[in-house]
Formats: structure tokens, C-alpha cells, sequence
């Protein structure tokens, strides 16, 4: 069981990404549909001109402008109620010249759709009672059915009052009884009326098999595809599944913009669920989309509808729109005051660097004075060096003149130390010829001194 949480609580946030990833890629799609929604109108309106066209042809019978008119109220059926009620009322006056009486009928119940969708209940009611019963045949007794059945659900849609809406709801179901009793099982028309009754019966999730196993028999850009898509919307709402609810709302919404639906609720119901889970700009967006549908088709029903959300989406958004005015706003009045000091600060950081510029000048300025004072420490250096070297010459000159001097005079004091010695020994000797009375030997020796001191003094 451990282990099954713990994978719970791991796969949880890829499941909530993966829903967020498809409801938002839907909603993409939907607003692409919005942008290109005045084209399928164009489409539409080229379509219709061109059986308006086979109308304006001469000499059609009454039978031909019959089809030819129920052809054109089929397509203003969802579209402009006025127009389609204009066509249905020139074919009740043709089925009644022809005294055809099925269709008479048949215009008449094509008439109390229309009244039935645009919210005017009493003149559709007034209509289906006057018809005989016993005239209907085939496939108008099930047309029959509907309308009453429409008539009721519509009122139930209508209507504030709770008991009034049960009640509507179920004389409603008393017709889709008869309804289903009437058609085959496998037809659209057997699936929109079950489905319903079933998720009234508290049976949704039979509904929302019947439905998904019949929506792949439909085209996605029909009114039909549309229908059933909100009532499958409709069964995920009863049993709780938000996201599949979402994504059906969605699917019907674009399926009623690709149809040009103009008497459609799923935008609106849409805009609501929007507006439940905070997504106030598209919800308000949506809503107005839905009325001015709504106003397009001139229907009561929907405007009604639309009408007691667009005040509070509308309110909502407008308060949602002045707190992020508020807030944009203060994030000016922030970017403003960061822009003031980002100001102040740009000035500081030029004066700051225009006093580094003038420092750098000067440092330069320096550098400079102080390279011309290298140069002339260096020109400086080498004359000191050069009289340095002059010097220590001069000096080895000097060294080598004295010690020769010294050696000269080495020579000289010796050699007068020698001459001294010999004198003192000649002194000696004529002392004692002098003593001795010995005058001439006296003599020679004095002739021969005096040759010595004659080259000593020399």
C-alpha cells in the first residue's frame, strides 16, 4: 500500500500537467475558432445566397418554392431566428394553399422550434395545441413529441422558481418517453433524448457510454456534434469530472462556431466554468461572445441565460483588471524609482570615472615627467659611470705610478743604503790609514772615493 502512494504521489503531478497540457490545447484551438468565426459566417452566408438564388429563379411551382424554403430555413434555424420564421410562415401559406396537411404540420412544428429557442413559450404552446392530433403522421408525431418536450425543458432553463423547474423537467421526461418508444435506437435523435433521461435517472455513466460510443457516427463541425457534446458536458458535471467536462464544453463550443450556431449555450456554460476556476479574461470574453450570439439569433432563452452571468464575469474581470492596473501601476512607480537611482547611480559611476579620468591624466602626466626623469637618471647614470670608469682608470694609472715610484725609490733608498755602507767602510779604512799616518795611501784612497760620490750625486 506503500508503495502504491508513493506511485500515486509521483504520478500525480504528470497527471495534473497532462490535464492542464489538453484542456489548454483545446482552448487554443477554441480561440483560433473565435478569430476565423466571421469566415464560417461568410461561408454560411455565400451558401444560402446561392439557394436564395434558386428561389429568385421564374416560374418555380409551389412545390419547388416549398423545398426550396425549408432548405433555407434549415440553415437560419440556428442562425437568425427572424429569417427562419419569415421562411417557415411563407411555407405554412403554401402548405395551406396546397391544403397539404402533413405539411402544415410540418411547418407548424418547424415554427414551434423557433418559437420554443427564441423563449416564446405561450405562442408555442398555443401552436402545438392547435393541432390536431389525429392529423400527424410518421415522422411529425416524433417532431410532435420534441417540441413539447423542448418547450418543457426550455421553461425549466428559464425558470428560478426550483419547483417550477421540477415540474418542467418532469412533464419533459413524460416526452422523451414518448419520444424513444417512436425512434430506433441508433439514431441521433434517440441518443440526444436518452441521455438526458438517463442522467435524470441518475444513470450518468450509461449516459456517457451512449454517447461517446455514438459521437464518432457525428462530424465534428456540426450542430448535431454540438448537441451531444454538451449533454456529454452535462453527464461529466453530474458525476463530478471537471476535466472531462471541460473538454466537452470545449469540443461543443467549437463544434457551434465551425456550424455558425448562433442559438448555442455551451460558450456560455464554458464562460462560467472559466470563471469558476479564475480564468476571468476568457470567461469574459467568452460571455460576450455568447450574448452577442444570443443577440444575433434574437433569443430570449439565451440572452436570459447569458444575461445572469455577464454581470458577474463582467464584474469580476473589471476587478481583476483594476488590481492588475494597481499593481501595474506600482511596478511603474517601482521601474520609476529604480529608474531614479539607476539614474543617480549612472551620474556617480561618470563622476567617478571623469575623476579616474583626471587622476589617469595626471598618472600619465606623472608617468611621463617620471620617464623624462628615468631618461635623465639614465643619461646621469651613464656619465657617472663613464667618470666612474675614467675614475678607476685614473686610479689604476695612479696605482701603477706609484708602485713603480715605489719601486724606484725601493731601488734608490737600497742603492744609497749601499753607497752609505761603502762610505762607512771607507770612512773605517781612511780612519785608520789616518791613524796610522799612512797620508799616501790616505791619498789614493780619497782620489778613489770621490769617484763614487761624484756618480752618487749624479
Amino acid at each position: 500500500m506503500m508503495r502504491i502512494l508513493i506511485l500515486i504521489i509521483m504520478l500525480l503531478p504528470c497527471s495534473l500537467g497532462m490535464y492542464a497540457s489538453a484542456i489548454d490545447s483545446l482552448l487554443s484551438v477554441l480561440d483560433k475558432t473565435i478569430v476565423m468565426r466571421r469566415q464560417y459566417e461568410e461561408e454560411k452566408e455565400r451558401y444560402i445566397s446561392l439557394i436564395k438564388d434558386e428561389l429568385k429563379q421564374g416560374r418555380l411551382t409551389d412545390m419547388e418554392r416549398y423545398l426550396i424554403q425549408n432548405r433555407l430555413f434549415a440553415e437560419y434555424n440556428s442562425y437568425i431566428s427572424d429569417s427562419a420564421l419569415h421562411y417557415i410562415n411563407e411555407n405554412i401559406l403554401i402548405a395551406t394553399r396546397l391544403n397539404n396537411r402533413q405539411w402544415i404540420n410540418s411547418s407548424i412544428l418547424n415554427k414551434v422550434h423557433i418559437l420554443n429557442t427564441s423563449g416564446l413559450f405561450v405562442e408555442a404552446m398555443e401552436l402545438l395545441k392547435s393541432l390536431p392530433r389525429n392529423t400527424l403522421e410518421g415522422e411529425n408525431i416524433v417532431d410532435y413529441y420534441v417540441c413539447f418536450e423542448n418547450l418543457y425543458l426550455y421553461q425549466a432553463e428559464y425558470a428560478t422558481d426550483r419547483n417550477y423547474v421540477n415540474n418542467y423537467l418532469r412533464i419533459a421526461n413524460l416526452y422523451r418517453d414518448s419520444i424513444i418508444s417512436l425512434v430506433p435506437e441508433d439514431t441521433y435523435r434517440y441518443v440526444v433524448v436518452h441521455a438526458p433521461q438517463l442522467i435524470d435517472q441518475g444513470k450518468s455513466q450509461e449516459a456517457i457510454c451512449l454517447l461517446k460510443n455514438f459521437l464518432p457516427r457525428l462530424k465534428s463541425n456540426t450542430r448535431e456534434y454540438a448537441v451531444a457534446t454538451s449533454i456529454l458536458a452535462f453527464a461529466y458535471h453530474v458525476v463530478g469530472n471537471k476535466q472531462k467536462e471541460m473538454e466537452a464544453r470545449i469540443s461543443s463550443a467549437i463544434a457551434d462556431i465551425r456550424a455558425v450556431v448562433k442559438e448555442n449555450y455551451s460558450l456560455c456554460a464554458l464562460a462560467e466554468l472559466l470563471y469558476g476556476m479564475g480564468d476571468l479574461e476568457r470567461a469574459n470574453h467568452y460571455i460576450k461572445i455568447s450574448m452577442e450570439d444570443a443577440n444575433y439569433y434574437t433569443t430570449r432563452l439565451r440572452s436570459s441565460q447569458n444575461s445572469k452571468m455577464l454581470p458577474l464575469i463582467d464584474r469580476a474581470y473589471q476587478q481583476e483588471k483594476e488590481i492588475q492596473q494597481q499593481r501595474q501601476r506600482m511596478f511603474i512607480t517601482g521601474i520609476c524609482i529604480l529608474s531614479v537611482f539607476l539614474l543617480l547611480t549612472v551620474l556617480c559611476v561618470l563622476w567617478q570615472m571623469k575623476k579616474l579620468s583626471y587622476a589617469r591624466k595626471k598618472v600619465v602626466a606623472a608617468n611621463s615627467q617620471l620617464s623624462i626623469l628615468n631618461s635623465e637618471l639614465k643619461k646621469l647614470n651613464k656619465s657617472q659611470h663613464e667618470a666612474n670608469e675614467r675614475l678607476l682608470h685614473t686610479n689604476q694609472t695612479l696605482t701603477e705610478a706609484n708602485h713603480i715610484k715605489e719601486e724606484y725609490l725601493g731601488r734608490f733608498l737600497s742603492l744609497s743604503s749601499s753607497y752609505i755602507s761603502k762610505m762607512e767602510e771607507y770612512r773605517r779604512i781612511l780612519n785608520k790609514q789616518a791613524a796610522a799616518g799612512k797620508l799616501e795611501e790616505l791619498y789614493l784612497s780619497l782620489i778613489h772615493i770621490s769617484e763614487p760620490t761624484r756618480l752618487l750625486s749624479i
